[in-house]
C-alpha cells in the first residue's frame, strides 16, 4: 500500500516558481493527482487502536506504535543508525504476542496509508498523531501535555509565512528552512507544509526543517508525519536549553538529497 515519494528532488529551476501563475492545465482539466487508494479516516484507526490493546496498555501501545513506525520507516534510508535500531525494534516487539504483533502492524499500515495521502491533491493535511494522541486521552497521563489543535497551528503558520518573503527568500537561497526547536507532534511543521502548497511551492525540493523536542514520543511523531508528508527534516531528540542530542532521525526525503543538505546537519 505504500505510496511512493512523488515529489521532484532535482534542482532545475521551473520558469514558472516565484511568479503568479494562472491555474495549472492539469488542474483546469481535472487531470488531478488523485490518491490511488482509499484513504482511511482517524476515527476508524482510533477504534481500531482501542480494540488492539484492550488487553494491553493503550499508552505503551501508541508509543510501541509511534516508534516502530519511525524506526521502519529510518531503516529503510538511514543505513548508518539501521543495526541500532533494529535492535531495539526487536527488543519492542519481542514484548508483544504473534496476534498483538499483526494488530500493531494492521494499525501501523493505516496510519502510514493516511499520512501519506497528504501527498496527493484530495489528501487533506492535518495534525493527525496530535489528534490521535488525545483521542486516545493520552494527554492527561503526561504532565499536562496537550497538542494544539490544528487550525491554530494553520492560522500560525499562515501568519508566520508571508507569501512574498517566502517567495523572494527561495528566489534568493533556492531553500527556505523552518525551524521548531519544541517541536511536540508536528502539527506546527504539517501547517507549514500546508501553507507552502498552497503557495505552489515543492517543499520537498525548497524547504528544510530543523526541529527537536525533549520528549521521545513526539520526536517519533513529527518524525513520522514530517517523513510521510516528503518534506526534508532534520529532527532531533534534543533538550532545547542545553542544546543536549541523544539522537537524530533523518527523513527520507533528506536522504536523497543528503550531498545537498549534509552541511546542514551539526554534532
Amino acid at each position: 500500500m505504500a505510496p511512493p515519494f512523488i515529489f521532484d528532488f532535482s534542482n532545475k529551476t521551473p520558469n514558472m516558481r516565484y511568479v503568479e501563475q494562472p491555474q495549472a492545465e492539469s488542474v483546469k482539466s481535472g487531470e488531478l493527482n488523485l490518491c490511488p487508494y482509499t484513504i482511511p479516516q482517524l476515527k476508524d484507526i482510533v477504534k481500531e487502536i482501542e480494540h488492539s490493546s484492550a488487553s494491553i496498555d493503550k499508552d505503551r501501545f501508541v508509543s510501541d506504535l509511534f516508534e516502530c513506525g519511525a524506526i521502519a520507516i529510518s531503516n529503510q534510508v538511514d543505513l548508518c543508525q539501521r543495526d541500532k535500531r533494529e535492535e531495539r525494534y526487536l527488543q519492542i516487539i519481542g514484548r508483544y504476542k504473534p496476534n498483538e504483533q499483526k494488530e500493531l502492524a494492521t494499525v501501523f499500515g493505516k496510519l502510514y496509508a493516511l499520512l501519506s495521502s497528504v501527498v496527493y491533491d484530495d489528501g487533506k493535511f492535518n495534525d493527525y498523531l496530535g489528534e490521535l494522541f488525545m483521542k486516545c486521552n493520552l494527554g492527561s497521563k503526561h504532565a499536562g501535555q496537550f497538542f494544539t489543535p490544528y487550525h491554530i497551528s494553520h492560522f500560525v503558520a499562515l501568519a508566520t509565512l508571508d507569501k512574498d518573503t517566502v517567495f523572494s527568500t527561495i528566489a534568493s537561497k533556492n531553500l527556505i528552512t523552518i525551524s521548531d526547536p519544541c517541536c511536540g507532534g508536528g502539527g506546527l511543521l504539517v501547517a507549514a507544509l500546508e501553507v507552502l502548497k498552497s503557495y505552489d511551492i515543492n517543499y520537498a525540493r525548497d524547504c528544510l526543517i530543523d526541529c527537536s523536542d525533549i520528549d521521545l514520543r513526539c520526536v517519533h511523531m513529527t518524525y513520522l508525519q514530517l517523513s510521510l508528508a516528503g518534506v526534508p527534516a532534520i529532527v532531533k531528540h534534543q533538550d532545547a536549553l542545553t542544546r543536549k542530542i541523544w539522537g537524530i532521525w533523518l527523513t527520507p526525503a533528506f536522504m536523497f538529497q543528503h550531498l545537498r543538505f549534509q552541511k546542514y546537519l551539526h554534532p
